[in-house]
């Protein structure tokens, strides 16, 4: 008899432990969040604004559909010391694969939270055309090959 509760209550424990795990948005507002969990958190939940940002930039971009995988945070170096970071990521624009656009935010440190006031664009929004790739420019109605 207690062997069989022994093997249900591992049988349950290792079932919940699978579920939690299977799920990493549960780490974004816990004390076992990474810098990149809240940094991902904090993007996700400013999408909007960011939305909003790049519409003014280049008002052809109506939308984005952002890959959250493709979040990173490199040095920004002068040659002799690190100045800052600059988080990025990548994703799409206007529901086509084809494109491409990149937005980047200035960061104090590797671990620091973004902010609206560091938001730029380190690259044009751009368009796949056959084997090249174009840039979409805000103040042109085409694109032109680089």
């Amino acid at each position: 008899m207690k062997k069989k509760l022994v093997i249900i209550g591992t049988v349950a424990l290792l079932g919940v432990g699978a579920a939690v795990l299977s799920n990493q948005e549960w780490r974004a507002n816990t004390i076992f969040a990474t810098a990149k969990d809240k940094q991902l958190a904090w993007l996700k939940e400013h999408e909007k604004e960011i939305v909003k940002w790049m519409h003014s930039a280049y008002p052809k971009v109506e939308s984005v559909q952002f890959d959250w995988s493709t979040l990173r945070v490199g040095p920004v170096s002068n040659g002799v010391a690190i100045a800052e970071y600059n988080l990025s990521v990548t994703g799409t624009f206007n529901n086509n694969p084809d494109t491409v656009i990149h937005i980047d935010f200035g960061l104090n440190k590797s671990d620091s939270i973004p902010n609206m006031s560091g938001i730029r664009m380190n690259q044009p929004p751009r368009i796949s055309r056959g084997k090249s790739i174009g840039k979409f420019m805000s103040n042109v109605n085409n694109l032109y090959a680089l």
